[in-house]
C-alpha cells in the first residue's frame, strides 16, 4: 500500500469490522436456507447447527474474536482468497467485469491518440493526488450518516497486477519505494504488440499530454507496419494454474521476465483496437460490452489484452470505448470514480498540444517463445473462442420507469430491483435460488464486501402471490368457465410486498453495518481449516453448498455519465449474472448466462424481468390511486 501518513491516519480512524453474534448468524442461516431448500433438508441442517453450537461453534467464534483483536480486518484476507485469488477459473467473463463508455466518432487516427493521451494525463493527475495523500475522505450518506469510509481501494487501481501462481494467485501492489525511485510507465497494446511508454521519470518529470499523444501515435504506426505479433496476451485468458505453469517457462528467459515485470508495474494497459469485432445479430450496447469484457474473439481484439492488469482502458478506432478490470484489487465504485473523472475531463479538454521535441519512439516488447509456449497460446485461443461463443449476454434498458418512480413508492431503488429479480426468477422457475448482491463494508478498516441475500421467506411469499394472481382461468370439463377466486387481492399483494421490502432493507442494513452472515460463515469455515485441520459437518452439508452456489449473481453498479454501464458473466454454469444501473427514468440491466446450460436463457429471463417490472408498477399504482 502506498499513500501518505494522512491516508494511514484516515484508516486508523475507522472502526474494526465486528465479529457478528454466533447464535444470530446461525438463526439467519437457517432462515435463508428455508427459502431455497426443502423442509426435509432444512430439518436435517437444523440438527447439524444444534450440534455445531454445542462446542465447535463457540470454540471457532473465540478464534475469530482473537483474530479480530490482532488484525485490522479479520476477514478480508480470507475473503480475498476465497472470492478471487484461489479461484482457478480464467479471469475474462468469469471474474473481470467490462465497462462501456459513451461512443465517440474519430475522423482520423490522431484523434484516437488524442483521447488516449487525455485519459492517461488524467490518470497521472489522479496518481499524483494519491501520492500526496490528497484523495478526499468520503463519508456515509445513509445509515450512520457522516461516518468516514475506507479509501484503501482507491489506492489499489494504478500500478496493480494479479500474477498467476499455482493454487493461489498473488496480488502485486506498488510500494512507496516504487513511487519514489522508479519511472512511471504505461503499456500500450496495439495489434497484439505491447509498447512500454515511460510517462514520468525521476529526473525529467512527467510527459505532457502532447508528448503522450506523440508516443501513442508512434506505437500505432509502428504496429500497423509490423509483421503479425505473437498472441502472448491470450495466456492471460487461461485457467490460472495453466497460466502459472506457462509463466514459469516464460520467466526463464531474461527478456520475457523483464517484459512481465514492466507489465506488472505499469500504471495501466491502454488497448488501442482497430475497428471490427461486432456481431451482426447483436445490438450496439451489447456489442460494446462484449468487446470490453473479452475483446470479441481471437480473430478480433482478444489477444490485444492483458487480463491480469487491474486497469485496461480500451479505445477502438470505430469509436467503441470501455475498460476491462481485474476485480480482486477493488470494487466497482473505485473504478467508476476513476474513469468517470477521466471521461469528464477529456470531454472539456483541448486537444493535446504537439510537443516541441519528439522523444525516442517506443519499442514493442520482443518475446522469446519456445515451441511448447507457442502451442499453449494456440490452445488458449481455441479454448477462449469456445468460451466466448458460450456466453449468452444482453444489455437491456428497461424504459417503463426508473429510480424516480421507485422512490415515489417509498422504496429504495436497490430493494425494489432486488425484489423484481426474485419475482422474475420465481416466475421462471417456480422457486427462489441463492442470490448474491455485494454490500460495501467501507465503514470498516480494509473493508471490502459482504452478501445481501434477497432470497428469503417474505420475498418468496410475495413472488408466489404475484404469480398466483397471474394464473389463467381454466375451463371445466363441460366447457363452462370455473369460478376463479384470486386468493391474493391487490391489497394483500401490497402488504406482502411491503413486508418483503422491509426484510430486504433490514438485511441490507445488517450487512453494511458488519452484521452479515456470509463473511462470518466463511470465517468460521477457514478458522476450522486452520485450527482443526478438517471441515465440520456444517460446511460439508448439501444445504451449505446450495447456499454458496449463487445462481443469481447481482450488483447495483450506478454511474453518473450517460452511456456508461458495467457488466459481467454468471458465476456458476447454470446461473445468471445481472448488474443493474438505475437511471432517472430507466434501468440498464446487463444479463448473462451460458448457452451450454439447459436451464438458463438470457432472453427468456429478460422478457420475464420486463413483465415483472411492469406488474410491479401496476400493483404500486393501485396504492397510489388509493
Amino acid at each position: 500500500m502506498y499513500g501518505s501518513e494522512e491516508e494511514d491516519f484516515q484508516n486508523l480512524q475507522l472502526k474494526k469490522l465486528p465479529v457478528p453474534d454466533l447464535q444470530r448468524t446461525m438463526d439467519s442461516y437457517l432462515e435463508f436456507a428455508a427459502a431455497i431448500a426443502s423442509p426435509q433438508q432444512v430439518d436435517h441442517t437444523k440438527g447439524i447447527v444444534r450440534g455445531f453450537m454445542e462446542e465447535l461453534g463457540p470454540r471457532l467464534q473465540e478464534a475469530l474474536l482473537d483474530r479480530q483483536a490482532e488484525m485490522d480486518n479479520w476477514v478480508t484476507d480470507w475473503w480475498l482468497d476465497d472470492m478471487y485469488l484461489k479461484v482457478r477459473a480464467p479471469l475474462p467473463i468469469n471474474s473481470n467485469p467490462g465497462m462501456v463508455f459513451p461512443r465517440r466518432y474519430f475522423a482520423k487516427m490522431e484523434e484516437v491518440a488524442d483521447l488516449g493521451a487525455l485519459f492517461i494525463d488524467d490518470l497521472l493527475d489522479y496518481k499524483e493526488m494519491l501520492d500526496r495523500g490528497e484523495l478526499p475522505q468520503e463519508r456515509a450518506t445513509s445509515r450512520e450518516k457522516g461516518q468516514p469510509l475506507c479509501m484503501e481501494q482507491f489506492y489499489r487501481l494504478l500500478g496493480v497486477c494479479r500474477t498467476p501462481r499455482l493454487n493461489k494467485d498473488e496480488l502485486v501492489l506498488p510500494t512507496e519505494n516504487d513511487s519514489a525511485e522508479r519511472e512511471e510507465l504505461i503499456v500500450v497494446a496495439c495489434r497484439n504488440y505491447f509498447y512500454p511508454i515511460p510517462v514520468k521519470a525521476v529526473d525529467r518529470g512527467r510527459l505532457t499530454a502532447g508528448e503522450i499523444q506523440a508516443q501513442l501515435l508512434h506505437a500505432m504506426v509502428d504496429a500497423a507496419g509490423a509483421p503479425t505479433a505473437p498472441r502472448v496476451g491470450l495466456l492471460t485468458t487461461m485457467n490460472r494454474d495453466s497460466w502459472a505453469k506457462t509463466r514459469e517457462i516464460l520467466v526463464r528467459d531474461e527478456n520475457n521476465r523483464n517484459n512481465l515485470e514492466l507489465i506488472s508495474r505499469a500504471l495501466c494497459i491502454l488497448c488501442v483496437d482497430e475497428a471490427g469485432g461486432d456481431r451482426a445479430d447483436t445490438d450496439s450496447d451489447t456489442n460494446a460490452m462484449l468487446r470490453a469484457m473479452h475483446g470479441g474473439g481471437t480473430a478480433h481484439h482478444s489477444a490485444n489484452r492483458w487480463f491480469d492488469k487491474t486497469v485496461q482502458l480500451i479505445i477502438s478506432s470505430d469509436g467503441t470505448l470501455g475498460m476491462c478490470y481485474e476485480h480482486s484489487a477493488a470494487e466497482g465504485v473505485a473504478v467508476i470514480r476513476l474513469m468517470e473523472r477521466a471521461l469528464a475531463r477529456a470531454e472539456v479538454s483541448d486537444r493535446p498540444a504537439p510537443p516541441p521535441v519528439l522523444l525516442p519512439a517506443p519499442q514493442a516488447m520482443k518475446w522469446n517463445l519456445t515451441p511448447d509456449v507457442e502451442r499453449t497460446i494456440d490452445l488458449a485461443a481455441r479454448d477462449f473462442d469456445r468460451t466466448i461463443s458460450n456466453l449468452d449476454f444482453k444489455v437491456y434498458t428497461y424504459r417503463g420507469y426508473g429510480r424516480e418512480f421507485m422512490k415515489s413508492c417509498r422504496t429504495s431503488p436497490d430493494v425494489y430491483i432486488q425484489l423484481a429479480l426474485q419475482y422474475a426468477y420465481f416466475k421462471m422457475y417456480g422457486c427462489l435460488t441463492s442470490t448474491y448482491e455485494s454490500a460495501s463494508l467501507r465503514r470498516f478498516r480494509s473493508g471490502r464486501v459482504d452478501n445481501i441475500r434477497s432470497a428469503h421467506a417474505p420475498a418468496k411469499a410475495w413472488a408466489d402471490a404475484m404469480c398466483s394472481a397471474e394464473a389463467p382461468q381454466t375451463d371445466a370439463d363441460d366447457g363452462q368457465k370455473k369460478v376463479s377466486f384470486n386468493l391474493y387481492g391487490e391489497q394483500k399483494k401490497l402488504e406482502l410486498f411491503d413486508e418483503a421490502a422491509r426484510k430486504q432493507t433490514e438485511i441490507m442494513e445488517d450487512n453494511i453495518l458488519g452484521r452479515g452472515i456470509d463473511n462470518h460463515l466463511l470465517g468460521l469455515r477457514e478458522a476450522a481449516r486452520e485450527t482443526l485441520g478438517y471441515l465440520p459437518q456444517l460446511f460439508t452439508d448439501p444445504v451449505y453448498q446450495m447456499m454458496i452456489e449463487y445462481k443469481l449473481s447481482t450488483s447495483q453498479v450506478a454511474t453518473t455519465t450517460e452511456g456508461t454501464f458495467m457488466g459481467y458473466g454468471p458465476v456458476v454454469p447454470d446461473g445468471y449474472g445481472c448488474s443493474y444501473n438505475p437511471k432517472k427514468e430507466s434501468i440498464i440491466f446487463c444479463i448473462s448466462s451460458l448457452h451450454s446450460s439447459s436451464v438458463t436463457n438470457t432472453e427468456a429471463f429478460r422478457q420475464i424481468l420486463e413483465e415483472a417490472l411492469d406488474s410491479m408498477k401496476l400493483m404500486l399504482q393501485n396504492r397510489k390511486v388509493d
